[in-house]
């Protein structure tokens, strides 16, 4: 007997998270966590080594600008993108936000970078003192 789908349940949907504690040496394992997930999942490796990068630029933001103690990290994959969001605990100086820094800085490129490489970017408010969601969404 083949029991029936669950109504609003996509069979293509998979999503995993993860925390790991806000210091530079996770930002690391944050990007190979996520990149041996996708690449499980049958994600395409190139997408995989994109996923990777967004990843990696999102998780080592959080690291570097916020006070937090824990960050998150979402994979969410349905329907050809993949989201990948980032959540910190702490606060920002102010909202992350796209720059354009002279030639001779050495910061300040990450979000340019995840402006290239996705479909889409934003920031949201986790709540009140609760810190930011920074997600991106790329396309497989």
């Amino acid at each position: 007997m083949t029991l029936p789908s669950a109504i609003g349940v996509c069979p293509d949907l998979r999503q995993e998270t993860f925390e790991l504690p806000a210091q530079a040496v996770s930002v690391a394992d944050a990007r190979n966590r996520a990149f041996d997930r996708l690449l499980q999942w049958g994600v395409p490796v190139d997408v995989c080594h994109t996923a990777r990068l967004v990843v990696s630029e999102l998780f080592a933001n959080a690291v570097l600008h916020t006070d937090s103690d824990r960050i998150g990290c979402l994979l969410h994959v349905a329907d050809g993108q993949i989201r990948v969001e980032v959540r910190d605990q702490g606060s920002y100086a102010s909202t992350p936000m796209l720059l354009f820094p002279g030639a001779e800085e050495e910061r300040g490129r990450g979000l340019q970078l995840i402006e290239t490489l996705t479909h889409s970017w934003g920031v949201e408010s986790a709540g009140r003192g609760l810190g930011h969601i920074v997600w991106a969404v790329i396309r497989s």
